[in-house]
């Protein structure tokens, strides 16, 4: 038979009435083996009664109608699963969860990591300084609040003074706030230009050993405190917190911020103006609020810093002026991935150039953090002292009162409840 003479009688409108007719008896709704298998031997039996009329168990052709249920069985219940991924409702994937809800604009939380004060108990400098006495304090270890040593005090603070950059002494802050009920002034060390202000440490909590940081944080233009976008600047803020409750306050001295989880940066190019742009950061366990995005300049420092919110388009009336267009918004994605979602140019920039992306990834746990599970945590902080040399600064901290921040990310329930009162909303 020509080509054309077969094609005809396949597709032809007769053959194809005629295979409706027989298809119109079959059972569409068969899912598993035994009804597949019993619907395959039905049909042959109504529409082949003479063509085939074998129908023993060792029958070949027996075989193969087992060997086709089986894989129709497969098939049907692979199928009913990735129907079911398609809705809310019924999905029970968490990337698939998290890809519906982003279709609605709703982002799942991420993990929060576990943060909190240190306590500065000891300090100790390489500086040549000395105190009001004329006792050179190089290489000495003075404790806070020594009943031993009458004059620690001066001494502590002075060796504090020899890190700080110029514009700052111990009673002439940065900035004074009131975090909690507790006075807290922020005072800036001269560390390198070219160090990010991060200082890491480790510790072991509920017996399992994690990765914390020491971060640099302000309360400017906010009530509470937040940790200052990481780049390199050249100042690293300890906190002085003031409880009035005397010096052997656990809220009473020099404290850092720290953080669970690491500091890691993304480089990425972007060549061209592309409207919605959007950038996959591949780094898993990224927390919920510490994600930062610098352009950098032809130099490759960081210059520019483009602005976190919520969605680029929920207040996109606001963002005309200059200013205010860097900016871009936040997707989960599986693992606690991130995806940077860029606006379409019209109320908000489109990125081109070089850029850095700074995010902490931690490990996403749910815990509590005794005191005594960090205590005698010492580190090391290069600083440039007032005649221009590099000197070292090594800190003893402890942890004052319990820290219970730490929260794992959303559950797939928590998701799937949070998109019904986004519905509800409406």
């Amino acid at each position: 038979m020509a080509t054309s003479s077969r094609q005809s009688a396949i597709f032809g409108v007769q053959d194809w009435k005629a295979i409706y007719q027989t298809f119109r008896q079959a059972d569409f709704k068969s899912y598993d083996y035994e009804t597949l298998r019993k619907s395959f031997i039905d049909y042959l039996r109504v529409y082949y009664p003479e063509t085939y009329n074998d129908y023993v168990e060792s029958s070949e052709f027996i075989a193969l109608l087992d060997v086709i249920a089986f894989m129709g069985q497969g098939l049907a219940f692979r199928n009913d699963l990735n129907a079911r991924e398609n809705f809310i409702d019924t999905a029970e994937r968490r990337d698939s969860v998290i890809k519906l809800a982003n279709l609605v604009s709703y982002t799942p939380k991420r993990s929060l990591a576990g943060q909190g004060y240190l306590k500065i108990t000891s300090v100790q400098t390489t500086q040549s300084i000395e105190d009001i006495n004329g006792i050179n304090l190089s290489n000495a270890v003075i404790i806070w609040n020594d009943p031993a040593n009458p004059n620690w005090l001066e001494q502590f603070n002075t060796i504090i003074n020899a890190a700080l950059i110029d514009s700052q002494r111990i009673g002439k802050p940065g900035n004074t706030s009131t975090i909690l009920g507790v006075q807290t002034q922020e005072y800036s060390m001269n560390i390198p230009d070219t160090a990010l202000p991060i200082v890491p440490f480790s510790s072991t909590v509920d017996g399992t050993s994690m990765n914390f940081e020491l971060v640099s944080v302000s309360s400017v233009d906010s009530e509470t405190l937040y940790e200052i976008p990481p780049a390199p600047s050249g100042k690293f803020n300890v906190l002085y917190r003031n409880d009035k409750l005397g010096y052997g306050s656990p809220n009473t001295g020099f404290f850092f911020y720290f953080k669970q989880g690491v500091l890691q940066n993304y480089d990425f190019v972007l060549q061209q103006q592309i409207s919605n742009q959007v950038v996959d950061i591949d780094i898993q366990g990224i927390n919920n609020t510490d994600t930062w995005l610098y352009q950098l300049s032809e130099s490759n420092g960081t210059d520019t810093l483009w602005r976190k919110v919520d969605n680029v388009y929920a207040d996109a009336y606001l963002q005309t002026e200059s200013s205010k267009r860097k900016i871009f918004s936040v997707n989960s994605r599986f693992n606690d991935q991130v995806s940077y979602v860029f606006g379409d140019g019209v109320f908000s920039e489109i990125p081109v150039g070089t850029f850095r992306a700074y995010v902490r990834a931690g490990n996403a746990l749910t815990y509590t953090i005794d005191p005594t599970e960090m205590q005698g945590i010492s580190i090391s902080i290069p600083y440039i002292s007032r005649a221009g040399r590099t000197e070292t600064l090594t800190l003893g901290l402890q942890l004052q009162t319990p820290v219970s921040n730490a929260q794992a990310r959303e559950t797939l329930s928590n998701i799937k409840e949070g998109l019904l009162f986004l519905k509800l909303a409406q």
